[in-house]
């Protein structure tokens, strides 16, 4: 369930959370602090567990004060991107990952990277930068991306294809950042789903065919893409990076890396580089 990495890093293997939890404080790894924030998840993940129903709903929901902390999380994020057909579950990674960094922070850590499965909450107290690497599969290389105090950026959320959730789209990384991991993590897998075009090489499924438990029964998702010309490549890049352009212009994400393959676009340019 809980196992030390080294003397910064803890995992937590529980249920649907797969996370690591990195904290230092003055250069110091706090695995005290960690193991405290793991319980805290733990909590909320069983106080969740009775509203599965909501969790997996269409409808519109608001906060409300008796909800878990991380429910609340979710709800508020769908409710930003303003999406129907997306239900509070779909920001689940990123909320778990924004608490824990809350519970850190307020426990004492000063430098924390919490990396829930791909979906990334951090923050430096004392104002150092990151430097994010992302993998990209069939590539030898990576996205790179670096996170100045002054971008304001606290969570970093990636969808696409051979992820843990489910895609509608053909990106290999739809990756969105931005001020809270809860919205970067919607915004990704809205983004990956925009990052799409039609085409009979492009293999899509019901989602409930691979999960039968899945939120979005009926939703065709893509499980395979074949061989499809470059100009159709292209164009669903452009598709993704237009959706990407809307949510930056909006407010509700930073910016937003789209790849497809060997190629990407960034908004704002140059904050991802493939390296």
């Amino acid at each position: 369930m809980l196992q030390i990495l080294d003397e910064s890093r803890t995992f937590l293997d529980y249920g649907p959370i797969q996370m690591v939890i990195d904290i230092r404080t003055n250069g110091k790894g706090q695995v005290k602090i960690a193991e405290k924030v793991a319980q805290d998840l733990i909590e909320q993940f069983n106080r969740m567990l009775v509203y599965m129903k909501i969790i997996k709903s269409h409808e519109s929901y608001r906060v409300m004060g008796e909800y878990p902390l991380v429910l609340n999380k979710m709800i508020s994020a769908v409710n930003l991107l303003g999406d129907s057909s997306f239900s509070p579950l779909a920001a689940v990674a990123g909320s778990f990952s924004e608490y824990a960094l809350e519970r850190a922070l307020k426990y004492g850590g000063e430098r924390v990277i919490v990396n829930n499965g791909g979906d990334i909450a951090l923050k430096d107290l004392t104002g150092k930068s990151f430097i994010v690497g992302i993998p990209i599969e069939d590539l030898t290389q990576g996205l790179r991306i670096e996170i100045t105090p002054e971008m304001k950026i606290e969570g970093i959320c990636t969808s696409g294809l051979g992820g843990r959730s489910f895609t509608k789209g053909i990106a290999t990384k739809a990756v969105a950042l931005g001020q809270k991991a809860s919205v970067a993590d919607v915004c990704a897998t809205y983004l990956g789903n925009m990052t799409n075009v039609d085409d009979p090489n492009i293999i899509r499924v019901p989602a409930e065919e691979i999960d039968e438990g899945t939120d979005i029964p009926g939703h065709l998702i893509t499980v395979k893409v074949g061989k499809i010309d470059r100009q159709k490549k292209l164009m669903a890049l452009l598709n993704g990076f237009e959706a990407a352009e809307g949510l930056v212009e909006n407010s509700i994400i930073t910016g937003a890396a789209i790849v497809l393959e060997k190629d990407i676009l960034t908004i704002p340019e140059g904050i991802a580089v493939i390296k």
